[in-house]
C-alpha cells in the first residue's frame, strides 16, 4: 500500500532537534558542528542544569516531542507550542500519544512537565540566540520540498531529501512527515510508529561563506578520500548488503562501519533500503555522475 508524504516545519522542531543533538553524546563525533559547538553551548549552562538535562535524556531516551509538535493546532514557535503543551490535560496527552500506537508512560504528565521545563531553559539560554537565517533557510527548504511533492514520486522525494534513504511501503504505514533540520547535520533520524514515520533530514540552511565550497561538495569529496569508504563502495557495486555483511567483509568494528556509512549516505553515495524494521545498502552513483562538473563550477566561480 502506497504511503503519502508531507513536509512540515516549525521553529519548535529545530529547538527540540538542537537539544537532542547536544545531549546525545554518542553522535557528537558525527555532527558537522562537532564537539566545538557542544563545548560552546555548555558554557551557557550551570553544572546543575547540565546534569539535569543529561539525567532526563538518560532516563527518557525513547522520548520524542515530534508527534506532539505535528499535532499542535496553533502557533508552533517555542513559546507558543510549550504553552499549548503545558495546557493539555492528562486525557489529551494520552489521546495524542495513543494515536501513534506508542506505549503510554505511567508518568506521562510528569514527563511532559520535565520536558517543558528543560526546553524553556534551553530556549532562553541557547536557542533564541541562534542566527535567524537558520530558521528562515529551513522554512524555505520545506516550501521547496512541498513544491517538489506536487508532481513527483513520493518515494523519490523522500530519497532525495534524505540523500539516499529509501523507505518501502508496508502494510500499516500510511504517512511520512519530512522535517528539515540544521543542528544535527548530516544525520537523518526517524521516529517510527504503526501508521506514521517522522523523518528529520539534514538541510544546509545557511549558504557557504564567500569563496568556500558548498557543504554538499565537501561531504562528497571527504567521503571519497578514505580507503575504507572506497572499499565499502566497491563491495556495494552491483549488489545489496546488510550492515552485518558489510562489517564482516570489511573487518572493522560495528561503530566504525556505522560512522563510515553515515558519511557515505550524507554524501549521497549509498542507498539505505528500509522497510522500517531492517535495512540494507547499495551503491548510489547519482552523486558521482556530476562530480567533475560540480568541482569545475566551484573552481571557475
Amino acid at each position: 500500500m502506497e504511503y503519502t508524504v508531507e513536509v512540515d516545519f516549525a521553529p519548535m522542531y529545530e529547538c527540540f532537534t538542537s537539544l537532542t543533538a547536544f545531549l546525545y553524546k554518542q553522535n557528537h563525533n558525527a555532527l558537522e558542528s562537532g564537539k566545538p559547538w557542544v563545548k560552546e553551548v555548555q558554557k551557557k549552562f550551570t553544572s546543575a542544569q547540565l546534569q539535569q538535562m543529561q539525567k532526563f535524556s538518560k532516563e527518557n531516551a525513547d522520548f520524542t516531542l515530534t508527534p506532539y509538535i505535528w499535532s499542535c493546532p496553533g502557533e508552533r514557535s517555542v513559546a507558543g507550542f510549550l504553552d499549548w503543551f503545558d495546557s493539555l490535560s492528562a486525557g489529551e496527552l494520552f489521546e495524542i500519544t495513543a494515536r501513534f500506537g506508542s506505549t503510554v508512560p505511567s508518568n506521562l504528565a510528569g514527563l511532559r512537565s520535565s520536558a517543558s521545563g528543560i526546553l524553556r531553559e534551553w530556549d532562553e539560554r541557547y536557542f533564541r540566540g541562534i542566527d535567524p537565517a537558520i530558521l528562515e533557510g529551513l522554512s524555505r527548504e520545506a516550501d521547496s520540498r512541498r513544491a517538489e511533492l506536487g508532481g513527483a514520486n513520493t518515494m523519490g522525494v523522500y530519497e532525495r531529501a534524505t540523500q539516499g534513504m529509501r523507505l518501502y511501503p508496508g502494510e500499516s504505514l500510511k504517512q511520512i512527515i519530512l522535517i528539515p533540520q540544521y543542528h544535527a547535520r548530516p544525520l537523518v533520524t526517524s521516529s517510527l510508529y504503526d501508521e506514521f514515520v517522522f523523518t528529520s533530514y539534514a538541510c544546509d540552511a545557511l549558504p557557504p561563506e564567500e569563496g568556500r565550497p558548498a557543504p554538499a561538495l565537501l561531504r562528497l569529496t571527504r567521503a571519497l578520500s578514505d580507503e575504507t569508504r572506497l572499499l565499502i563502495l566497491r563491495l556495494l557495486a552491483g549488489k545489496q548488503l546488510s550492515f552485518t555483511e558489510i562489517v564482516r567483509q570489511v573487518g572493522l568494528s560495528k561503530s566504525t562501519i556505522h560512522y563510515h556509512l553515515i558519511t557515505l549516505r550524507s554524501a549521497g553515495l549509498v542507498i539505505v533500503h528500509s522497510n522500517g524494521k531492517s535495512a540494507s545498502y547499495s551503491l548510489r552513483l547519482d552523486a558521482l555522475n556530476d562530480l567533475p562538473q560540480r568541482i569545475s563550477d566551484y573552481l571557475e566561480k
